[in-house]
C-alpha cells in the first residue's frame, strides 16, 4: 500500500472503531469533524450520515430494548443515549423526612441512599401531588 492509502485506512480505523479490553475502552473520543487529520475528508454530511447511519435491534421484550447505533460518532450517539435516559420515565424516592435516627449513618447519607434504590412500579398507575402537597409546611 501507498503511504497515503495507508494513513487513509488507519484514520478510517480510528474513525470507526471502539475498542474493549479486558479494563478499559479505547478510542471512545470523537473525531467526526473537519480538519482533525490533514488530507482526509471528515466533514459531516447529513446524506452520508443518512447513507452509513443504521439501528440493530439485538433484542426486543415488554421490559426492554437492546440496540446498535452503527455508522454514528461516537458523541451522537452518546447524545441519542442521554436522550433516552431522560425520556424514559422513572420512579424514586426524592424527599426523605427523618425523625429520629440513632443509626452511625447521618441524615443526609441515609436519604440519598434512599434515593438511589430503583423503584420498579409503573408511573403512569401513580398521581403526582401539586407542588404544595410536596412540601407541608409551605401550605
Amino acid at each position: 500500500l501507498q503511504p497515503q492509502a495507508r494513513v487513509q485506512m488507519n484514520v478510517e480505523e480510528l474513525r470507526s472503531r471502539v475498542g474493549l479490553q479486558e479494563y478499559a475502552v479505547t478510542n471512545p473520543s470523537s473525531t467526526d469533524f473537519p480538519g482533525n487529520y490533514p488530507g482526509y475528508d471528515d466533514s459531516w454530511s447529513l446524506d452520508r450520515f443518512k447513507q452509513l447511519f443504521r439501528v440493530d435491534v439485538i433484542q426486543l421484550d415488554e421490559e426492554a430494548m437492546e440496540f446498535d447505533m452503527v455508522g454514528a460518532d461516537a458523541a451522537i450517539t452518546n447524545a441519542i443515549r442521554r436522550i433516552l435516559l431522560a425520556e424514559v420515565p422513572t420512579m424514586a424516592i426524592e424527599k426523605v423526612y427523618i425523625h429520629n435516627n440513632t443509626s452511625l449513618i447521618q441524615d443526609e447519607v441515609l436519604a440519598h441512599r434512599l434515593g438511589l434504590i430503583p423503584i420498579k412500579a409503573d408511573p403512569r398507575k401513580f398521581k403526582m401531588l401539586p407542588p404544595c402537597e410536596w412540601y407541608p409546611h409551605t401550605r
